[in-house]
Formats: C-alpha cells, structure tokens, sequence
C-alpha cells in the first residue's frame, strides 16, 4: 500500500488555498455537515473550473484526495500544491493502474477521494447538470471498493476566471450542495450495480442543481459557463 498523505501536509495545503482564496471567495453551502461521515467514500462533483478542488476541499469537514489530471503536476509548484490538498494524478484517455490501485487504497484506508466523472471541465449541454452522461469510472470504483458516492454541484467557481473577480471588491459567490450517499447494491450483479449508480448520480446532480437554484435563487448568469466566457473571450 502506498504511503498515505499526512495530515500535517494537508493541513497546511487546505490552510495555502484557504488563505488565497477566503479573501475573493465567499461559500454558500447546503448539507456541509454531510461531508463529515466517516469511514471511506468517494465525493463526486460536477467540474466547472481548476478551482473546483482547493474551494471543496476548504469547504469539506474532512480531507479530500483528489483524482486530478496528470498536468496538473508537471511543474514543481502545482505537484506541491496539489499533493499538499492530498491530490493523485491520473492519466486521462487510457486505463490507470496505478490510479486505480491509489484509489482502492485510500478508500480501504478510510480516506475520502474526490472525483469528477465528467473528465474533464464541462458546462452546458456536455455538463451533468444539463443531463450529459456520466462516466462509467466512478460507478466501477464504487462497487469494486463497495464504497458509497457523495454527489455534490458547485456552482459560481468559473467567474474565477475573470481577472477583474481577482481585485479588491465583493467577494465572488460560490454554491455548493452536498447529496445523501447513492450505491453500491451489493444485492445486484456487477453491471446493473453500476447502471444503477450511473442512473441515481445523474438525477442526484440534476436535482442539487435544482435545489441550489431554489434556496439561493440563481438566475442563468450564475450557472456555469466555459472558461473563454468567463474571461470574455466570447
């Protein structure tokens, strides 16, 4: 088994990107007690900026190691930052043993792994939260591992992308709502196991999605958009 982060490094991770972003970063935030379950799970967000990990990750009651993308850690500066969070990279594309076998290892070890099954930043129609597909990764993990899902929507974190959100003013506004835990069924063959987890995740983000837009009244602005849109480019 690998080599486990310590909780000290974590700490002081969370505390980096809670320092950078307290300041430009103002969290609303529905069931966060919800992240406070014990024993191994995996979180499942939607995926909508880079600033997705570090913001639920200072938003979380308890640490969360991510499943980030290989790139993410090829400069010495974004390896620390992003392991200091508790963060593993993956391979996009192809099959990962070595990802696979971290991710089995953590939850064996009672961590929480975050995952995006989305792969990779989305908004709109290619978005969970418009119905997309999920991918059928994470439904595998959750009953290889027999470990629950957590579903969670973030909303608000792609404004980051505008350099303007960045100077002193009000605080950028980011949603989040936490789900109650879906599968596995250990009652079911291994495919309609995961089918069935596949099915409950898409209808969990769609109603978060829902649910956040009700309590906090979100107009369409506030949804997510690319990051060229953010930034103006578009």
């Amino acid at each position: 088994m690998e080599k486990l982060p310590s909780p000290f490094v974590n700490q002081c991770g969370t505390a980096v990107a809670r320092g950078l972003l307290f300041p430009r970063v103002r969290a609303r935030v529905i069931e966060r007690e919800r992240t406070a379950a014990p024993a191994g799970w995996i979180l499942a967000s939607n995926h909508i900026s880079h600033f997705d990990p570090p913001i639920l990750s200072t938003i979380s009651r308890r640490a969360i190691d991510w499943m980030a993308m290989e790139e993410l850690f090829r400069s010495k500066l974004g390896a620390w930052f992003y392991r200091g969070l508790g963060a593993f990279p993956v391979r996009r594309g192809r099959a990962d043993r070595t990802a696979l076998k971290t991710v089995m290892d953590r939850l064996k070890a009672g961590r929480v792994v975050g995952i995006f099954p989305e792969g990779g930043l989305r908004a709109g129609p290619t978005s969970v939260l418009e119905g997309a597909p999920i991918k059928s990764g994470i439904s595998l993990l959750s009953v290889m591992a027999n470990a629950p899902i957590r579903p969670c929507v973030l909303i608000g974190t792609d404004r980051l992308y505008r350099a303007a959100n960045w100077r002193p003013g009000p605080r950028v506004p980011v949603w989040a709502a936490f789900g109650e835990f879906i599968g596995p069924d250990t009652t079911l063959e291994k495919a309609e196991a995961m089918a069935k987890i596949e099915t409950e995740l898409s209808a969990a983000f769609l109603s978060l999605k829902a649910k956040l837009i009700r309590e906090f009244g979100l107009s369409p602005n506030d949804l997510p958009q690319t990051p060229q849109h953010r930034k103006g480019e578009e």
